[in-house]
Protein backbone atom coordinates (compact mmCIF):
# COMPACT_ATOMS: atom_id res chain seq x y z
CA UNK A 1 0.00 0.00 0.00
CA UNK A 2 1.21 3.28 -0.85
CA UNK A 3 2.45 5.77 2.32
CA UNK A 4 1.21 9.04 0.63
CA UNK A 5 -2.46 10.37 2.42
CA UNK A 6 -5.29 10.50 -0.58
CA UNK A 7 -5.19 13.76 -2.28
CA UNK A 8 -8.02 16.23 -1.97
CA UNK A 9 -8.18 16.53 -5.62
CA UNK A 10 -11.46 14.14 -5.58
CA UNK A 11 -13.77 17.37 -5.29
CA UNK A 12 -12.05 18.60 -8.84
CA UNK A 13 -15.05 16.41 -11.12
CA UNK A 14 -18.12 17.11 -8.98
CA UNK A 15 -17.02 20.70 -9.17
CA UNK A 16 -16.92 20.97 -12.89
CA UNK A 17 -20.15 18.88 -12.81
CA UNK A 18 -21.36 21.78 -10.91
CA UNK A 19 -19.95 24.23 -13.48
CA UNK A 20 -21.60 22.21 -16.06
CA UNK A 21 -24.81 21.93 -14.96
CA UNK A 22 -25.30 25.62 -14.26
CA UNK A 23 -24.56 26.54 -18.15
CA UNK A 24 -26.72 23.91 -18.83
CA UNK A 25 -29.56 25.08 -16.19
CA UNK A 26 -30.02 28.45 -17.19
CA UNK A 27 -30.31 27.77 -20.96
CA UNK A 28 -33.01 25.32 -20.49
CA UNK A 29 -34.18 28.32 -18.27
CA UNK A 30 -34.25 30.51 -20.54
CA UNK A 31 -36.29 28.19 -22.81
CA UNK A 32 -39.04 27.70 -20.55
CA UNK A 33 -39.33 31.13 -20.35
CA UNK A 34 -39.03 32.00 -24.24
CA UNK A 35 -41.92 29.06 -24.81
CA UNK A 36 -44.25 30.16 -22.15
CA UNK A 37 -44.06 33.98 -22.99
CA UNK A 38 -43.62 33.61 -26.79
CA UNK A 39 -40.89 35.58 -26.51
CA UNK A 40 -38.48 34.05 -28.81
CA UNK A 41 -35.00 33.67 -28.20
CA UNK A 42 -34.50 36.43 -25.51
CA UNK A 43 -34.53 34.85 -22.48
CA UNK A 44 -32.47 32.04 -24.10
CA UNK A 45 -29.97 34.39 -25.35
CA UNK A 46 -29.50 36.09 -22.17
CA UNK A 47 -29.77 33.41 -19.72
CA UNK A 48 -27.20 31.59 -22.07
CA UNK A 49 -24.82 34.20 -20.68
CA UNK A 50 -25.55 34.36 -17.50
CA UNK A 51 -24.81 30.71 -17.12
CA UNK A 52 -21.57 31.04 -19.18
CA UNK A 53 -20.81 33.81 -16.85
CA UNK A 54 -21.22 32.04 -13.45
CA UNK A 55 -19.59 29.06 -15.03
CA UNK A 56 -16.77 30.31 -15.64
CA UNK A 57 -16.49 32.42 -12.69
CA UNK A 58 -16.30 29.04 -10.46
CA UNK A 59 -13.76 27.48 -12.54
CA UNK A 60 -11.32 30.23 -12.48
CA UNK A 61 -12.08 30.30 -8.40
CA UNK A 62 -11.36 26.61 -8.44
CA UNK A 63 -8.69 26.93 -10.29
CA UNK A 64 -7.13 29.71 -8.52
CA UNK A 65 -7.96 27.00 -5.46
CA UNK A 66 -6.07 24.33 -6.79
CA UNK A 67 -3.14 27.11 -7.69
CA UNK A 68 -2.48 28.22 -4.21
CA UNK A 69 -2.27 24.12 -2.65
CA UNK A 70 0.79 23.52 -2.44
CA UNK A 71 2.38 20.14 -3.06
CA UNK A 72 3.89 18.76 0.06
CA UNK A 73 7.68 17.30 -0.67
CA UNK A 74 8.30 13.62 -0.99
CA UNK A 75 10.82 12.07 1.17
CA UNK A 76 13.33 10.41 -0.68
CA UNK A 77 15.97 7.81 0.49
CA UNK A 78 18.72 9.71 2.81
CA UNK A 79 21.50 7.48 1.24
CA UNK A 80 21.07 8.25 -2.39
CA UNK A 81 20.10 4.76 -3.25
CA UNK A 82 16.92 3.35 -4.74
CA UNK A 83 13.94 2.86 -1.98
Amino acid sequence: MPADPPSPGNRLPIGLMVAGSEMTSFTVLGLLLDFGLGTMPGFTIGLTLVGLFVAFYHLVKMSKALAEQKPEPREGPKDGGTP
